[in-house]
């Protein structure tokens, strides 16, 4: 539904370089990325509020990189909702639509339609000074989808909003896409807001995009340190990787030693990023039994964070490896282990990630 072939736009000292993208007919697709990456900048290119340098931008196999906005057949949500001060909920959802030939009756019903999906009946003679941030988005959301688009693309659609609207409205975004099945590019920088929402994920810095993936890829198997970084990855630290067998041994620069599958895309040794996620690391008592295939660290708990229904712990296995881990309430209670406690991590094969430099 959307292709992007080596798009370069520049503004200033910042630039898009060589941006690629594909996206498939109703996917939610999220792109992913820290604030100054170029997110909002590629999401103005695909709607046509920028001109783009060089490159070509498909929707729905059409050539849409000349056109001007309104004949892109997207449907746009800014990210501070731009609505139109002076009319109210009805007139805003209905004015992409006054311009179609339509008749009043089926606009009337097209408008009645989305007032009543989007749950904003009982705000539709309202000025916009008189909604809620959560009640903005919806009115936004209504009006871009009013003219029924190939493409709804939201920048920054929940950011401004407290934490429990915004996961509010994530369910409810991810429903109506589901609903409707329109191929959705959502912009944002949260990662816990792409979980909630996201089919694939574009992992996008510097103007770059560095991985698109599903979101359990990004998550569990980032391609490089990088990514890895943003994602929340936990435990990344330098080794060394020496094949043996269908294994590869990694040692760290303080000889700590770890087990890991050899990679399905061919052998990795030499200067390596160990990548271990804190919730695929166990806790053990020192007279636990172990699996014989496991990595075993001996340490000394450090640390301990309660965060509800999780617990945060820091376990130093070495001069140079301190393990973060992340423990359910209750796995951890049952550890009866304490601060200065002599304790044993445990790491399956599978769950030790090998980057190459």
């Amino acid at each position: 539904m959307i292709r992007i072939d080596k798009l370069n736009f520049s503004v200033g000292t910042f630039s898009l370089d060589d941006v690629s993208l594909r996206v498939e007919p109703g996917k939610y697709f999220v792109l992913l990325g820290p604030s100054g990456s170029g997110k909002t900048l590629l999401s103005e290119c695909i709607c046509g509020l920028c001109r783009i340098n060089s490159g070509r931008i498909e929707i729905d196999g059409t050539d849409v990189t000349q056109l001007e906005p309104r004949h892109r057949g997207i449907g746009y949500l800014p990210q501070d909702y731009a609505l139109f001060p002076h009319k109210t909920v009805r007139q805003n959802i209905r004015f992409g639509l006054e311009y179609r030939r339509m008749s009043p009756a089926a606009l009337n019903e097209q408008v009645d339609q989305l007032i009543d999906r989007l749950d904003v009946a009982h705000l539709a003679d309202r000025l916009p000074r008189k909604l809620s941030g959560g009640e903005k988005q919806r009115v936004a959301l209504a009006r871009a989808l009013a003219i029924r688009p190939r493409v709804l693309l939201l920048d920054e659609p929940v950011s401004a909003l407290d934490e429990q609207t915004r996961d509010y409205l994530c369910r409810q975004l991810k429903e109506l896409q589901q609903g409707t099945r329109t191929t959705t590019f959502h912009v944002c920088h949260n990662f816990a807001e792409m979980l909630a929402v996201a089919d694939r994920v574009g992992i996008m810095y510097q103007g770059r995009i560095l991985q698109v993936d599903t979101p359990r890829e990004i998550l569990e198997r980032p391609k490089s340190a990088l990514v890895a970084r943003f994602v929340g990855a936990g435990n990344l630290f330098p080794a060394r990787a020496q094949l043996e067998g269908d294994r590869l041994r990694l040692t760290c620069s303080d000889g700590t030693q770890l087990i890991a599958r050899k990679p399905e895309s061919g052998p990795v040794e030499g200067n390596v990023t160990v990548m271990v996620r804190p919730e695929n690391i166990r806790l053990a008592a020192t007279d636990d039994n172990l699996p014989p295939d496991a990595t075993v660290l001996e340490g000394s708990l450090r640390h301990v964070a309660d965060l509800g229904p999780l617990v945060r712990l820091a376990v130093a296995c070495g001069p140079d490896i301190e393990l973060l881990v992340m423990l359910a309430k209750k796995e951890y209670s049952g550890l009866n282990v304490a601060i200065g406690s002599r304790v044993q991590s445990v790491i399956a094969v599978e769950d030790i990630h090998v980057l190459r430099e």
